[in-house]
């Protein structure tokens, strides 16, 4: 026997372990969607939701990071979203999973629209590429 294909065995079982584990690392709670030029993905439901979207937000280049409350500190999900360029295009609309996301938008100027149990709250946003800005909506 070749005693060098023994040696590569390990190392080609980790590799089958690591990219077995790939899904589960993104979590059905965060799941990536992509909109045309945009990308977002919403969570942050308990610790490891948080750790999952940390992870995520550092390899796709999410550019803008908004958090939901209430004005006594208890986190939001359900949380319609609305995102507007200078130019009224919806850029972007979605119903978030938690109360943490997380977006790639091209650099600009946008109106953030969101609402829940039909209380909608606006912010005027500048998102700069590769920088994470981020802001808070309370209800």
């Amino acid at each position: 026997m070749n005693a060098s294909r023994f040696g590569r065995l390990p190392a080609a079982l980790l590799l089958a372990g690591t990219l077995a584990a790939l899904p589960t690392l993104a979590g059905a709670d965060e799941e990536v969607v992509t909109v045309g030029d945009a990308a977002y993905v919403s969570g942050g439901t308990g610790e490891e939701s948080r750790e999952r979207l940390a992870t995520l937000g550092q390899g796709f280049g999410f550019n803008l990071k908004v958090t939901f409350a209430l004005q006594g500190g208890d986190y939001l999900s359900g949380v319609d979203v609305r995102i507007v360029d200078r130019a009224g295009k919806v850029v972007l609309q979605a119903k978030t999973d938690g109360p943490i996301f997380l977006a790639r938008l091209p650099a600009g100027s946008y109106d953030f629209f969101a609402s829940v149990d039909g209380r909608e709250q606006k912010q005027k946003l500048t998102v700069a590429a590769g920088k994470l800005g981020s802001t808070v909506f309370r209800w």
